[in-house]
């Protein structure tokens, strides 16, 4: 098995440290692989094959051993790694007096390289993912094939809506490897921060959370239809204040982060990728606080609209406001709201000029704040209101 070499020398150096007789360890062709004798390692070890055949302990005797070569009394057990024999464990001495400890040290061997083949799969399985979504978010075009390959290597639902957000933790990766710290601390580290990511963004087993690079994870928000769009970004400052007071208690404590809007499948997620950067690196300019920034959010969409008057903000702005445009008496709230602008938000005003009592104005005011998210009081929200519907 791959590894097995390695890892059977590391286990025979950590376990002759806590028991008082010699161990050794051979392959599933009978070499020796690690032995408290270093001399012995790359010989051929008969009786392991017999082990290995047979899959049972063998004992064997000062008198059994007289006549075999390069075979020392004590006790050998076959190592069994997913219901097979892989190897064989020995403990050299008196039987009796080995024979339980070589049953407690196999159990602990086969404790240990299971859980090193999990750690193993974990970090190859991460690499695998982040390959993918450099794949996905750094490439205009890409294979649906390729797509179709990563997605059923990770189990990764295909077609379903997503949008992508991207947290920035800055260089606090690079500073700590830079401070000498190990690599296995650092695997553990980007581990838990994606953990965050997950809990704070309510992740399920289509979400797709992984590092873009050092200073940056990308998480791929697996989203149900528009509905579950619109919930979700209501709670998105909410979660991402949660997640940078999480990235706090881990020293983190200047995290950007930003959404693009929802795309349709895996192949035009970059184009959500791009949004949440383009944001990103807006807001940072601008010094836009909290540092959490997405196109649902008004006060940002204001801030941006001096700055950003082309086809795309028409476009985030008309999706925005989809619900109002979808809802049945659009076309009276939009004459009703235009001309309450006109009248420079005066109600008594504007109420007279439509023929209308004021409390009808109120109610129907009241109604676009309701369905839109906006504050028809507020001078700014209804410029960026009267932009759309003048439109």
């Amino acid at each position: 098995m791959e590894g097995f070499v390695q890892f059977a020398q590391k286990t025979v150096k950590a376990v002759s440290d806590i028991i008082p007789f010699s161990i050794s360890v051979s392959n599933d062709e009978g070499n020796i692989i690690g032995d408290s004798d270093s001399s012995r390692i790359g010989t051929m070890h008969r009786p392991s094959v017999e082990v290995i055949e047979e899959n049972k302990v063998i004992r064997f005797t000062e008198e059994k051993v007289a006549s075999m070569e390069n075979v020392l009394p004590g006790v050998a057990v076959p190592l069994i790694f997913d219901d097979k024999p892989v190897g064989v464990l020995g403990i050299i001495g008196d039987p009796d007096d080995v024979e339980s400890y070589a049953h407690l040290v196999k159990q602990y061997v086969e404790m240990m390289w299971q859980e090193t083949l999990h750690v193993q799969l974990e970090n190859l399985n991460a690499m695998t993912l982040e390959s993918f979504v450099q794949y996905v978010l750094l490439n205009e075009s890409v294979s649906q094939e390729q797509v179709n390959h990563y997605c059923k290597l990770l189990r990764i639902e295909h077609d379903c809506m997503r949008l992508c957000i991207v947290i920035d933790i800055g260089n606090h990766l690079l500073d700590r490897m830079d401070a000498g710290q190990k690599i296995p601390s650092s695997e553990s580290l980007k581990k838990t921060l994606l953990n965050c990511v997950v809990r704070a963004f309510d992740g399920n087993g289509d979400s797709v959370c992984a590092f873009l690079n050092a200073q940056q994870i990308v998480y791929l928000k697996p989203l149900d239809d528009e509905d579950s769009y619109r919930y979700f970004m209501d709670e998105f400052r909410n979660r991402g204040h949660r997640l940078q007071e999480m990235l706090q208690v881990y020293g983190i404590d200047h995290v950007t982060i930003a959404a693009g809007n929802c795309c349709t499948s895996l192949e035009c997620v970059f184009q959500s990728y791009r949004e949440a950067a383009h944001l990103m690196s807006y807001g940072r300019k601008q010094s836009i606080t909290p540092g959490i920034y997405n196109y649902y959010d008004w006060d940002v969409l204001i801030n941006m609209l001096p700055h950003h008057i082309d086809t795309n903000i028409k476009e985030i702005l008309m999706q925005r406001l989809r619900p109002l445009i979808d809802d049945e008496s659009f076309m009276q709230l939009k004459n009703d709201f235009l001309m309450y602008c006109n009248y420079n938000m005066n109600v008594s005003r504007t109420a007279e000029a439509l023929f209308v009592h004021r409390n009808t104005l109120i109610y129907r005011l009241k109604k676009i704040n309701a369905v839109t998210g906006l504050d028809t009081g507020s001078f700014e929200h209804c410029t960026l209101l009267y932009f759309v519907l003048k439109e």
